[in-house]
């Protein structure tokens, strides 16, 4: 299906590894011009420009780089993301401030300088890359749950503000294989266990897996299509069903 995307201008954060990364290729796919922002330098082919997302004037200047060569921005993707683990007592207030910078205050930057450039064109897509844990937290997650809800609240006000002109979306995935899951993984039950972990975790699931990146990738360009043009300031779950699972066994019939 041709998503009419052809010559779109779309910045990925966090575009260097695991869902950013699946989200620039699908995009690419589709004949998007991705700029790629994030504070590591990418392994692969992609127009990059290092910026850290809780930083303004970086975030001003990676902005007035597409804008000089593209002269639009067409789709905003916010997919920069940090995680960390611990209950309120355990979380310092560096950890606090580190997680809400990245994982807010960067949405809420890149946002705020890319939606004048929306509403001067008079359309623009935002899509937030939220969680299931914006809808309901895991043990000791206090800071990264508390960050998630933010980006959904934030993107319902992008989405109000902004409209008809600009849509707001958040899309809430499960479990994606990405180094990130890796990394927590191994938190758990150290670096030789890991693909253990993650299997055991894909078992939680309905769909008897966890989700790879470019799944996330599809939605997303779909979500930045007119074929979406209806579709505002909600959240997308993309979860293989675990958010509709209760997990309580039940009887069997007799």
């Amino acid at each position: 299906m041709d998503l009419g995307l052809r010559n779109k201008v779309a910045i990925v954060t966090g575009s260097s590894q695991g869902i950013g990364k699946g989200i620039v290729n699908i995009l690419k796919q589709e004949g998007v011009n991705v700029i790629g922002f994030d504070i590591k330098e990418p392994t692969y082919d992609i127009d990059f420009f290092k910026v850290d997302v809780s930083k303004k004037d970086q975030v001003i200047n990676g902005i007035n780089y597409v804008i000089s060569k593209y002269g639009k921005i067409d789709i905003l993707v916010n997919n920069a993301g940090i995680e960390s683990y611990g209950a309120v007592h355990e979380v310092d207030e560096y950890e606090w401030d580190r997680i809400m910078n990245i994982n807010v205050k960067g949405v809420f930057l890149m946002s705020k300088y890319t939606i004048p450039h929306m509403l001067k064109q008079g359309k623009g897509v935002i899509i937030n890359i939220a969680s299931v844990q914006s809808l309901a937290v895991q043990k000791r997650v206090a800071a990264y749950g508390t960050s998630k809800h933010a980006v959904l609240g934030l993107t319902r006000s992008i989405a109000v503000d902004y409209a008809p002109v600009i849509r707001a979306v958040a899309v809430c995935p499960g479990s994606i294989r990405t180094p990130l899951l890796e990394w927590a993984a191994e938190q758990e039950v150290g670096k030789e266990h890991i693909e253990d972990k993650i299997k055991e975790w894909g078992a939680m699931y309905p769909m008897q897996r966890v989700g790879n990146p470019e799944e996330i990738g599809y939605l997303v360009a779909f979500l930045s299509s007119d074929l979406a043009s209806f579709i505002n300031g909600t959240c997308i779950t993309i979860d293989g069903g675990l958010t509709t699972l209760i997990p309580i066994s039940s009887p069997k019939n007799r």
